[in-house]
């Protein structure tokens, strides 16, 4: 009976051992099962979260990664927009090389795009008619500063300049510097009788003036403050031709030269002349050059700030 009994157990034992074994293998059936039915959702989701990428960025050029599709086309688009800058570049240089040089803007506002302002002193003259024959056939205008007793000599010349549009200017009176720069007075003086004269001729008075010789050195400033104060423009020059000096072909030569020298400056351009023979014999060769160059040829405005620097302190 023992021995049964003894068996017994060891079968139930045995058949507990393989229940616990069989549990054993469903546990880690289950646990494997549900471990990898996680992976395989995470990987769906992380293949799934992957594609919403890939099809976002296609048609969002702006992020980062893009497709090799979309990289294509920004290919092709870089491409066309070389192009069109290429395209665009070369229109820019040749509207630059067709264009007219301009010179820079002046903090007075008168520039400009290559423009000359020519001026005849000393008259008028008996070459007055002249000088205004060649400025009428090359259509230009000019700014003449003239003497109290030339305009009353010469008349007719000075109905002449007005008529046609040239700009009327005062040169004094004496054109004697221990006269007229005797004191402040004595300018203005001058240049009133000058004023006179012409009102006389013309109908009409003037506010531009040079003084012989130019401003400086006899033009103190209580002197140009005087001149201002009666409502006077004082006007000098940046090129002396120097043709009160070579009387000669030669003026034309030494105004060129000065003209290149300003070519990328930015202050008004303004040559002084005078009235004789030897500047109107060579005037159209001036002229020709200042055409053929681009330079525009104008007359002195009052509304215009008045250039009372010099270049040279040789005079008129």
């Amino acid at each position: 009976m023992k021995g049964y009994i003894g068996e017994a157990r060891k079968n139930a034992g045995k058949r507990e051992a393989a229940v616990l074994l069989v549990l054993a293998v469903i546990g880690l059936v289950f646990i494997f099962g549900s471990w990898h039915a996680n992976k395989i959702k995470a990987t769906t989701l992380e293949e799934k979260h992957y594609t919403e990428k890939i099809q976002k960025e296609k048609y969002d050029p702006k992020l980062k990664g893009a497709s090799k599709q979309n990289d294509k086309e920004k290919k092709v688009t870089s491409k066309v927009s070389s192009k069109r800058v290429s395209e665009k570049q070369k229109k820019t240089k040749e509207k630059a090389a067709d264009a007219v040089p301009v010179h820079k803007k002046t903090a007075t506002g008168q520039n400009q795009a290559k423009t000359v302002y020519l001026t005849f002193d000393d008259g008028p003259s008996r070459v007055s008619n002249g000088i205004m024959d060649v400025l009428k056939k090359y259509q230009v205008k000019a700014t003449f500063f003239m003497l109290e007793p030339n305009m009353l000599q010469f008349q007719d010349q000075v109905k002449r300049m007005n008529r046609e549009g040239h700009s009327l200017g005062l040169h004094g009176v004496s054109h004697d510097a221990k006269k007229i720069y005797r004191s402040k007075k004595t300018v203005v003086r001058e240049m009133d009788q000058a004023n006179q004269a012409l009102q006389k001729i013309t109908g009409k008075r003037t506010a531009l003036i040079r003084t012989p010789y130019g401003s400086a050195p006899y033009m103190k400033p209580d002197y140009q403050k005087a001149v201002k104060d009666k409502g006077y423009e004082l006007w000098d020059w940046t090129i002396d031709s120097m043709d009160w000096s070579y009387r000669s072909p030669q003026y034309v030569k030494n105004s060129i030269s000065q003209l290149k020298k300003m070519e990328h400056r930015t202050e008004p351009i303004v040559i002084l002349m005078h009235e004789r023979k030897e500047t109107l014999e060579n005037l159209p060769q001036l002229l020709d050059y200042l055409k053929k160059n681009g330079y525009t040829m104008k007359r002195i405005e009052k509304n215009m700030k008045p250039v009372t620097f010099r270049v040279s302190k040789a005079a008129s």
